[in-house]
């Protein structure tokens, strides 16, 4: 599973024009904060899903078998994935709300075998359609007709360095050297690539990270930085969360259109970490149509079968328990106080 792109805010070519060179001030960080905190709820009285980036798993299928994955996590019991018809709908409804982009993601989307027609149509929209992917199913002719479509970004997991690492770790032998081939067909037809990648503590103590970075500067590639998540099949280990020190290991990494963590905004080792689901830039669609906050928690607000998008996502967002962002670095996952209310969350009843 891929995680989320950078926030939508920071894709409209003006915002990024406007703070790319500022992004790393403090004065112009809380300027952005009170914007996405105060500034965001007020425009969505008017335009409910305003600069939101819709992340949409298409499916849960995929050809690997990751050992951190967290693809999946509604009952997919009975339930049919999303429908060519609601895809299409989905996406209308997005950009009628003011939506600004949508990220394709699963399990692996390039299963889905109407995916370029997602992107074309997206782009048609007017929305920045981009894909979190293995790579696996991209070579040079799939390359030109996603970027035909419009995609404007690909982003290709990668958890090594080392070929042999990256393969035993999903299960897929020769997928590291598919992968990187992929990251290089989609430069060769202009499409800006990132490599995302979970820096755990082995790649901070060893090399690992240097490694990667090196890796994805030779491979043209932004080097996205995700910290380990207690989620899928990691929901239970206490043991993966980075700790302080470890953090600021990975913040000291950062290098503004090099090296970002999560958000391109926060690509400054000074920056705090933002939690998109705190800041309400993105939501979540499951590949059965539920409507959440964070595709590592069950609770749904909705689904797209049975309620109006732009409403859904309203209660969600108007729902607090992401409210109290602060005193979380990294993950509210890897949180203690946020674990302790997280299956009353999932239940419903946390606020």
């Amino acid at each position: 599973m891929s995680l989320p792109p950078p926030g939508s805010y920071f894709n409209v070519p003006a915002f990024r024009r406007a703070f790319r060179s500022w992004a790393g001030h403090p004065l112009v960080v809380r300027l952005m904060y009170f914007a996405l905190r105060r500034g965001l709820p007020l425009v969505r009285k008017f335009k409910p899903l305003f600069g939101a980036t819709a992340l949409v798993a298409l499916t849960y299928r995929c050809q690997c078998s990751c050992r951190h994955c967290g693809a999946g996590t509604f009952d997919a019991r009975g339930r049919a994935e999303l429908s060519r018809e609601e895809v299409f709908k989905l996406l209308r409804d997005l950009r009628e709300g003011g939506g600004a982009g949508v990220h394709f993601f699963g399990g692996e989307p390039m299963l889905a075998k109407d995916i370029v027609e997602y992107i074309a149509e997206a782009t048609r929209l007017g929305l920045r359609a981009a894909l979190g992917t293995n790579g696996l199913l991209i070579d040079a002719a799939m390359a030109k007709r996603l970027a035909a479509a419009g995609v404007k970004n690909v982003d290709i997991s990668l958890d090594s360095q080392d070929p042999a690492l990256h393969d035993s770790f999903r299960g897929v032998p020769g997928g590291w050297q598919r992968s990187v081939d992929a990251l290089g067909f989609c430069r060769a037809e202009g499409i800006p690539v990132y490599i995302n990648y979970y820096a755990s503590h082995d790649s901070l103590a060893n090399g690992g990270l240097d490694g990667m970075i090196a890796l994805a500067d030779r491979a043209g590639a932004m080097l996205r930085l995700l910290p380990p998540v207690r989620a899928g099949r990691w929901k239970e280990r206490d043991d993966i969360a980075l700790g302080a020190r470890e953090l600021d290991g990975l913040r000291s990494r950062l290098k503004p259109g090099k090296v970002c963590w999560g958000y391109e905004f926060i690509d400054r080792p000074g920056v705090p970490f933002l939690c998109h689901s705190f800041v309400r830039s993105t939501f979540d669609v499951s590949a059965y149509g539920d409507i959440t906050a964070c595709p590592y928690l069950a609770r749904s607000f909705g689904n797209i079968r049975e309620v109006p998008l732009a409403g859904a996502a309203a209660r969600m967002w108007a729902f607090d328990t992401f409210s109290g962002e602060s005193g979380y670095d990294g993950c509210p996952l890897n949180a203690e106080t946020f674990l302790a209310r997280r299956e009353e969350y999932e239940r419903g009843g946390a606020r």
